[in-house]
């Protein structure tokens, strides 16, 4: 009997942050993470590499995960984008042959600002949403005021900013994160209870700014302890017009030792946070007896500069830490299926595995591939040999041009590509890790990047979804 065949209908809880960067986990290397439950879920499972976010920013990089598609084809292209309430994606699936699908946190496929009606549920039959922006009267914030506890969370949001860390005036078991936590408990006694197969969602808003960690978090990690971003003087002169211009805005602050060790110390708070939040669900899990039976799928939207290069939080940036993200999968322990894969991954992957996983048709159109074989096993050899990362912006109703560009990362280099400017980049990731000199003008540099705009388009190409024909006519 295969490992796959005695894998038969099984649960998938899919635990997602916000603006974690991949090196934050103890399991990814990170000197000064506190993360024991996140580091044994890796042990336990499939721990990659090598996964790359779709998009910087939210809400085209979630879209990816349901859809399996890239921004370019799911059409939210940037936040601010809907994705289409009729896309095909993963969970509705699902919901055809019989799971329960259900979403508990932060979803941010519709818009969020200012939103005061429910979030359209884009095929979970549940919805508890919590999107982190106070901004958002969603669930969460409703319950926070009807603890009176609103109006003080608002006051410390405004007067606080988006940049320095501080400690947030909330006891823990009214923050967000345990809120989340307390329903998905209740959810995993639910369907202990009708035994129905089921795909949930937990939308983690930490790590994402303002980096507000709560106590006991806020106090387990001194600012004198943590690293200071990495930066170099000299790599101003190689940055592009748009790097530069935000630089010359949050330098002081990043390289400020007090204030930017502070806000490191509160990111891997919240970071802490979320992990002990994870170890209370899969104690949750066992409790219930679910676990023998569910996938659990770790990872994050996207990254955050964090000070690197003298820039703060994320897009229009593929600077590594923005783009590159922490991906765990675990499987029940009777299965033995555990590793570490150092091939390129996308967040397009995770629909096509689910389906395969679950023995159900993947998103129409999907343009990943599953991580896994019918018998469990890695796959043998690597979906791709690059990972692609998508951005499209102009201001909001502005009639001035778009700003596209693509970023493709290969064992060797990493090429961005900008639609119609003169300017690009080109990183000799081997040579030049940091990404500190910037080579796409550099005259002996100029046969690579003409091989990587080949590169870039074949990628493209290759990877448009394309479905089978059945006939002549």
């Amino acid at each position: 009997m295969s490992k796959a065949s005695r894998l038969s209908q099984p649960n998938f809880v899919f635990i997602s942050t916000d603006q974690q960067r991949y090196d934050t986990l103890g399991c990814t290397g990170s000197p000064v993470a506190r993360t024991p439950h996140l580091d044994r879920l890796a042990a336990e499972g499939v721990l990659f590499h090598s996964c790359y976010t779709t998009n910087p920013v939210c809400m085209p990089a979630r879209a990816s995960w349901f859809t399996g598609q890239y921004p370019s084809h799911h059409g939210c292209w940037q936040n601010g984008v809907p994705l289409d309430q009729q896309a095909d994606m993963i969970q509705s699936r699902l919901k055809a042959t019989g799971y329960h699908t259900a979403l508990i946190g932060k979803i941010h496929l519709d818009n969020v600002w200012l939103r005061k009606e429910p979030h359209p549920p884009y095929g979970f039959e549940l919805l508890r949403e919590c999107e982190g922006d106070p901004y958002c009267k969603d669930e969460y914030f409703q319950w926070l005021d009807a603890q009176g506890l609103y109006e003080g969370y608002m006051a410390q949001f405004k007067k606080e900013g988006h940049k320095a860390g501080y400690t947030r005036d909330l006891p823990e078991d009214k923050h967000m994160n345990n809120w989340i936590a307390g329903h998905v408990e209740d959810y995993f006694r639910e369907r202990a209870a009708d035994r129905r197969p089921f795909f949930l969602s937990v939308g983690f808003f930490d790590p994402h700014h303002p980096f507000d960690p709560c106590e006991p978090y806020a106090s387990m990690f001194r600012a004198d302890d943590m690293p200071m971003p990495i930066f170099a003087d000299e790599e101003r002169a190689t940055m592009t017009p748009l790097a530069r211009e935000k630089r010359e805005r949050e330098e002081a602050f990043c390289r400020d030792p007090s204030r930017i060790r502070q806000t490191i110390a509160a990111y891997h708070a919240t970071i802490t946070h979320v992990d002990a939040m994870v170890g209370r669900l899969m104690r949750a899990l066992d409790a219930t007896g679910l676990q023998d039976n569910t996938v659990v799928i770790f990872t994050s939207d996207h990254g955050e500069l964090l000070g690197d290069h003298g820039l703060i939080h994320k897009g229009p940036f593929f600077y590594e830490n923005s783009i590159r993200v922490p991906l765990i999968w675990r499987f029940p322990a009777r299965l033995g299926v555990r590793g570490v894969d150092r091939d390129f991954t996308s967040h397009v992957d995770l629909a096509p595995t689910v389906a395969r996983l679950a023995g159900v048709s993947a998103p129409h159109l999907a343009q990943g591939a599953p991580l896994f074989g019918d018998d469990l096993r890695l796959r043998c050899a690597p979906a791709r040999d690059a990972a692609l990362t998508e951005w499209r912006e102009k201001r909001f109703q502005s009639d001035e041009p778009f700003l596209v560009a693509r970023c493709l990362v290969t064992c060797e280099w990493k090429y961005v590509h900008y639609l119609g400017r003169d300017f690009g980049e080109l990183y000799d990731r081997r040579n030049d890790p940091h990404e500190f000199r910037n080579l796409w003008a550099d005259p002996p540099h100029q046969p690579v990047v003409r091989d990587m705009q080949d590169r870039l388009l074949r990628f493209i190409l290759e990877s448009e979804p394309c479905p089978a024909r059945t006939d002549i006519f």
